[in-house]
């Protein structure tokens, strides 16, 4: 695989630091992949591409008058988090959803978020996604959401920033669950020897 001369400029990349080292956590996994030739990186990005189209891991492009369906481009090369990092990131995204589950059982009872002003009643009210038949309800355990798709970015400084969080039809979930079983067959190894979390 060519690295030399890769510069990712301004934003953050994962495996390499700003001066071009290797970060601690992907040092392993970047020693087997500099063994690997570019044709056979070419044959499993291919691989990977044939997959989802295979599996139907395709989004449609409504605004193309063709009705074109394509994949979510899935890296052959897999994002790694360091332990300590996902620990973080797991119980931040686990209060995240605890929250949302408490803010719709608050908008469909309650309402002290808006009666106490802290968000515009018409912003909830007046959505076409307030559902009105759910007023009074309280699901089992009080948990609206079972499944939440929040989209992650991490920014040029190193931290994670969260675009949105998908709670009506979360579909990005599958894709990362399937794309993840995508990169176990590109790289056995890998969840194997490097104790990635389930």
């Amino acid at each position: 695989m060519k690295i030399e001369g890769y510069n990712a400029g301004e934003h953050y990349d994962e495996m390499f630091t700003p001066q071009g080292e290797i970060r601690p956590h992907y040092e392993e996994f970047f020693q087997s992949l500099k063994k690997i030739p570019n044709r056979k990186m070419n044959h499993l990005q291919f691989s990977a591409n044939q997959t989802q189209r295979a599996m139907g891991m395709t989004f449609n492009v409504y605004h193309d008058n063709q009705g074109l369906e394509k994949i979510l481009h899935l890296d052959i090369v897999p994002r790694i988090i360091p332990n300590q990092e996902w620990k973080k990131l797991e119980a931040g995204l686990k209060q995240r959803t605890y929250a949302l589950n408490l803010f719709l059982q608050d908008i469909y009872n309650d309402r002290k978020i808006l009666k106490d002003k802290i968000v515009p009643e018409e912003l909830i009210l007046g959505s076409k996604d307030y559902l009105k038949p759910c007023i009074g309800l309280t699901p089992p355990k009080g948990i609206w959401c079972h499944i939440t798709g929040t989209d992650l970015i991490k920014n040029k400084d190193g931290e994670y920033y969260i675009l949105e969080d998908n709670l009506r039809c979360p579909s990005g979930v599958s894709y990362m669950l399937e794309s993840r079983e995508i990169i176990k067959r590109a790289y056995p190894n890998l969840f194997n020897k490097g104790g990635v979390m389930p």
